[in-house]
């Protein structure tokens, strides 16, 4: 049987799987049940598995002495309540699998049940990875910084993509931009409403605030650079007639180089504490995470994407994706080793198609068989050139 063949006839299970964690989602790098129900699938295939983080997991197999591959999978959820009226839709009122994670960790489960099977077809190591916290962007650099990729060689990932057609899509390069999420916390002093003059507005310092930071991205960054400042977040504990003593912004900002995520780095807390300090008043930002744009190597990318050709033959496209403005801590581990990250399309004919993160994101678990013996026939492959 191809590799293929082998996922395939896995098909069921990886759905069982799926559909368990879609059920159950979890956040951050508190994934108790996610992580115990992987554990258990994972011993059952004959692994002895490792765990970082508390609930980060890991696993390895293969021949003693040669080079290793990294497997990796992510499995944490996001803090938004599911509106996909799927009959296994989230049982965790405001949480749900909307980034698809259930999905990436299902792949990786049959990719570890097959390489198990085929064991003896491996001339190296490879090392499978079971993430928390990608939501966060900071669960990979505590991977990292706990061991990850020592006596890694190389690294794949994917990730489902559910606006585009069912094809596993490659590109060289730069090809997701850097993150640095932050918060901005603003003093004010509390007024009523009808004499502001009596108190210090955080809420009009906050939007000023936003208004600038714009600025920073349209006057101060070359047009054939970009970057995108976003605040999604404006907490204000005042209402329609009372001025608040203090306010909370949090938001996002993305950059395609070091270089510009490096300047904005440096300017927009100079931008709060000036802004702060014409009002009479202080506020400080703090940078909640700090990723670099993820790199795939042209080299390693180019290989797999000729080994995933082979593995799926006429049955869907294997096609070619632009750098996105999205990011991924997976960025971390490429900074370190090849890495190749590739994109899963998940649309499916005659369904509405909706962002990942969307309440009603919808995927098209038929992929998930084509991912799995993608991963696997790459580890091998790269594994019996490389030996």
């Amino acid at each position: 049987m191809t590799f293929l063949e082998q996922t395939k006839a896995l098909f069921d299970e990886m759905v069982e799987n799926r559909r368990f964690l879609h059920r159950n989602p979890e956040t951050g790098y508190e994934l108790p049940v996610t992580s115990g129900f992987v554990r258990e699938k994972l011993e059952s295939y004959g692994y002895e598995v490792q765990t970082m983080l508390e609930y980060g997991l890991i696993v390895e197999l293969g021949k003693e002495g040669g080079k290793t591959v990294l497997l990796r999978a992510d499995m944490d959820a996001l803090p938004i309540q599911e509106q996909s009226g799927l009959d296994f839709a989230s049982e965790k009122d405001g949480f749900s699998h909307t980034c698809g994670h259930d999905i990436h960790t299902s792949i990786m489960l049959a990719t570890a049940k097959v390489l198990k099977e085929n064991e003896d077809k491996l001339a190296g190591r490879v090392r499978i990875e079971f993430q928390p916290a990608e939501e966060l962007l900071t669960g990979s650099k505590d991977m990292v910084d706990a061991g990850l990729l020592d006596g890694v060689d190389v690294a794949f990932a994917g990730h489902v993509q559910p606006l585009l057609d069912p094809a596993i899509y490659f590109g060289d390069g730069i090809s997701l931009a850097g993150a640095n999420n932050f918060e901005v916390n603003i003093k004010g002093v509390g007024a009523h409403g009808a004499m502001p003059h009596t108190g210090i507005d955080p809420v009009f310092v906050g939007t000023q605030i936003v208004n600038a930071f714009q600025g920073l991205t349209s006057r101060e960054v070359s047009f054939d650079k970009s970057a995108a400042i976003t605040v999604g977040g404006f907490e204000s504990p005042g209402s329609r007639n009372v001025i608040p003593d203090h306010v909370r912004l949090e938001g996002t900002m993305r950059t395609f180089d070091d270089e510009t995520r490096n300047y904005l780095k440096e300017r927009m807390p100079e931008v709060v504490e000036g802004i702060a300090k014409v009002f009479r008043t202080e506020a400080e930002l703090n940078f909640l995470s700090d990723v670099p744009p993820l790199f795939n190597d042209p080299e390693l990318t180019g290989k797999t994407r000729t080994w995933a050709k082979e593995v799926v033959g006429e049955e869907i496209e294997i096609s070619e994706f632009t750098r996105l403005q999205a990011s991924e801590d997976f960025a971390f581990v490429s900074q370190e080793v090849p890495t190749t990250y590739f994109f899963i399309g998940m649309a499916e004919e005659g369904k509405d198609r909706y962002a990942v993160h969307h309440p009603k994101a919808y995927f098209n678990e038929d992929m998930m068989p084509y991912a799995a013996a993608i991963f696997v026939q790459s580890a091998i492959n790269w594994l019996e050139e490389n030996k």
